[in-house]
């Protein structure tokens, strides 16, 4: 998101923030009465690396530091305007509520109320109450309970509502079938039709990582055995390459390494299994894949369209989904959870201004 004319006169703000085993990622956006979110100038996206997943109070405490920091910057240079903030986390979350209901990967965040804990916890730092009142127009002299997603329903959001492509026409929402697959820590997912995210009855909706495709294989944190992320996920690409690291694997396949190209096709060729089955459930018209495995591109890609297209039931008589990266990235995290608390706020937001 790029800056421009429009920052002078925003309507509102949002802080957005991403947390997942081992980072939070976060940003400030602003919106405008034409429906455009801008990213707010400043320091741009934010990341802090943690190893406090175990540690609930820890973790929001964190939560609540960054925030403090974006949300002084957003308040000083728009004191008028108000801000809101939104949070996408790693975990299975009640949508009516913001409950995490449980996380395999965020354990101290698991059965933990988080928009009240939050919320809570940047009020201790700042020395201000939790807002109450209208929602959406919180007074700076408050702290406002912040939205609560999971964290692959707010990418989704981001890809199928801010990302010009199948899902949009002129700027307008078509009909679209899309489902993300999220490559990190594990594997998140969410199904988006015609650019609304299904959660599903309990919040629980697109859990594809703890798929079961090997019922011989490892225990899972989830509590299942041998699940989906386990041959996917930025874990499994490392111990395949050999690798510290699933980020420098990909980058020594990509600098032509035979060891980690080997391992990445691999890992693509998993990939490609899991979609055929997601293919035979859902029928969607496109995948599209993200995550920082996902950085791989076509290395990964390739293998995984191949393997889509050998195990997808009657693949030679039916349309075979697209297969790409996703368009924002590792910001898709923190720009949907910006974006969902604006519009739970009453903000209809329908596009983002991109250099």
């Amino acid at each position: 998101m790029a800056g421009g004319e429009a920052i002078a006169s925003p309507v509102a703000a949002a802080i957005g923030l991403d947390v997942g085993g081992g980072a939070v990622k976060a940003g400030g956006v602003l919106f405008h009465a034409d429906g455009t979110l801008v990213q707010a100038v400043g320091p741009g996206e934010v990341r802090v690396r943690h190893r406090v997943e175990a540690d609930g109070d820890a973790l929001s405490e964190l939560c609540a530091v960054t925030a403090r920091e974006l949300f002084h910057e957003l308040r000083s240079r728009w004191p008028q305007v108000p801000v809101l903030w939104g949070v996408s986390a790693a975990a299975w979350i009640d949508p009516g509520t913001g409950h995490s209901l449980f996380s395999p990967h965020l354990m101290g965040w698991r059965d933990r109320p988080l928009p009240q804990d939050l919320a809570q916890s940047l009020a201790r730092l700042t020395d201000r109450p939790v807002a109450g009142g209208e929602p959406g127009r919180p007074s700076p002299q408050t702290v406002p309970l912040p939205s609560v997603v999971n964290d692959a329903d707010a990418a989704a959001w981001a890809e199928a509502r801010l990302t010009p492509g199948p899902g949009r026409d002129d700027g307008r929402l078509r009909s679209d079938r899309m489902v993300l697959v999220a490559i990190g820590t594990g594997i998140g997912g969410a199904l988006v039709r015609d650019g609304a995210v299904d959660v599903g009855a309990w919040g629980m909706a697109g859990e594809y990582g703890h798929m079961t495709v090997d019922p011989s294989g490892v225990p899972c944190p989830c509590g299942n055995t041998g699940c989906w992320e386990l041959l996917v996920s930025a874990e499994a690409l490392a111990t395949r390459a050999g690798r510290a690291s699933a980020r420098t694997a990909i980058d020594e396949a990509l600098a032509g390494d035979a060891d980690c190209g080997r391992a990445v096709r691999e890992t693509g060729r998993w990939l490609g299994r899991g979609l055929a089955t997601l293919a035979a459930v859902l029928d969607p018209s496109r995948f599209v894949i993200g995550g920082g495995v996902a950085s791989a591109g076509e290395l990964l890609l390739a293998p995984a369209r191949e393997e889509l297209g050998r195990h997808l039931p009657g693949g030679h008589y039916r349309p075979v989904p697209s297969v790409t990266v996703a368009t924002w990235g590792n910001s898709a995290g923190w720009v949907g959870a910006a974006g969902i608390a604006l519009e739970r706020a009453g903000w209809s937001v329908s596009a983002a201004a991109v250099d």
